[in-house]
């Protein structure tokens, strides 16, 4: 993940079944996402165990752990 970011970001999207698009690439989405989740913006904003009710809907919540429950499946690993 460290020696090749913005490539693991990809595969991370496709992955959950998202990949970006062409011009989403182009747009520099996946170095806005890289900036948003690095270190330095993290410790900015912060963040506190259970804040997503404060930021998502239950909808979004819900489809969020739908999408985790369906790629674990049959990775060994409990959601």
């Amino acid at each position: 993940m460290k020696s090749e970011p913005s490539t693991q970001v990809k595969r991370l999207a496709e992955f959950l079944g998202c990949p970006f698009t062409k011009e989403e690439e182009e747009g520099g989405s996946v170095d806005k996402i890289l900036e948003l989740c690095s270190l330095r913006s993290l410790e900015q904003y912060g963040g506190e165990v259970g804040d997503s009710k404060n930021h998502l809907t239950p909808e979004m919540e819900n489809k969020i752990d739908m999408i985790v429950e369906e790629k674990y499946k049959g990775s060994g690993l409990k959601f």
